[in-house]
């Protein structure tokens, strides 16, 4: 009789590698078989969702639409109560200064924890389409964009209300809201794209933004508390300078600092630039991310 034993165990091996390979083969053809879209298409698929998303945040809630304009109401409150009326550090017209400061705070840092949370959210979307990665957080921008429109609309509302006369130096609101969503989109992708790599992080994110919160100078005039030569750097921070440039246009009645908006403006198209590459390299990388 012949002995069949090392036939049988070198098949053994070639059907380990038949496994292998039909699994990668599984891997690759599922990658092959994801729905590529054009720029069209991409377009189309954003502002659908844009509006899905919109329909759906209002939905959720008894509200509605009067919630985008009650969240800044209650920070608002809470902070003039514990900083203008517990601790006695409010100066003349102190709640039109504190509207400027928390209202313009409050998009940046609502817009930026959200987008750290954007691709993870979208994994179903991920797994199904091949689409940029650009997508997801400038989806978030977007959003909270429209939202923050409607609370800029009430702001200045309430502004006149309390006896701030509009100004000339008004036509330049546009720019630096401009300036700010530039600013908030690059901030934006940064999270986007390092959160699902090292989740983690969101923690260290969220503590950050707290930080910047008490660097800002939301309800602190930097002239008053700052020394001198501790006030340039203290504007380094790009918010304190946004806010401090809200406050020159609608208070004051002044055109903003335009070399600083410009500085902002171009860090903020460098962060861009430089995370559509990192979201280009890394495609690959997130869409596996997207499986476990």
């Amino acid at each position: 009789m012949l002995d069949n034993s090392g036939d049988e165990n070198a098949a053994v091996p070639e059907r380990g590698h038949a496994a292998t390979g039909g699994t990668a083969g599984r891997n690759a053809s599922r990658e092959t078989h994801l729905l590529a879209i054009d720029t069209r298409q991409f377009w189309a698929v954003f502002f659908t969702k844009l509006s899905m998303n919109l329909r759906s945040e209002v939905s959720r809630t008894y509200l509605g639409y009067l919630w985008w304009l009650l969240e800044p109401v209650l920070y608002v409150t809470a902070l003039y109560v514990v900083f203008g009326i517990f601790l006695h550090t409010r100066t003349e017209n102190f709640i039109v200064f504190l509207v400027c400061g928390q209202v313009t705070f409050s998009w940046f840092s609502r817009s930026v924890g959200n987008c750290t949370r954007s691709l993870l959210q979208e994994k179903g979307l991920i797994n199904q389409v091949a689409i940029q990665k650009l997508f997801f957080p400038l989806l978030v921008v977007c959003q909270d964009l429209v939202k923050q429109g409607v609370v800029f609309l009430a702001m200045f509302g309430f502004l006149i209300f309390m006896g701030v006369q509009p100004a000339a130096a008004w036509w330049s609101l546009p720019v630096l809201i401009l300036v700010q969503w530039l600013f908030i989109l690059g901030i934006g992708m940064v999270c986007a794209g390092i959160v699902p790599l090292v989740p983690d992080l969101k923690f260290l994110i969220n503590t950050l933004l707290m930080v910047t919160m008490w660097a800002s100078g939301i309800f602190y005039s930097y002239k008053d508390v700052l020394l001198r030569e501790h006030q340039e750097l203290f504007l380094m921070n790009p918010m304190a300078n946004l806010i401090k440039n809200y406050r020159q246009v609608i208070l004051d009645g002044a055109l903003p600092d335009w070399g600083a908006l410009a500085a902002i403006a171009l860090f903020s198209m460098a962060l861009i630039v430089v995370m559509l590459w990192v979201f280009r390299r890394l495609d690959t990388t997130y869409a596996r991310l997207a499986l476990q």
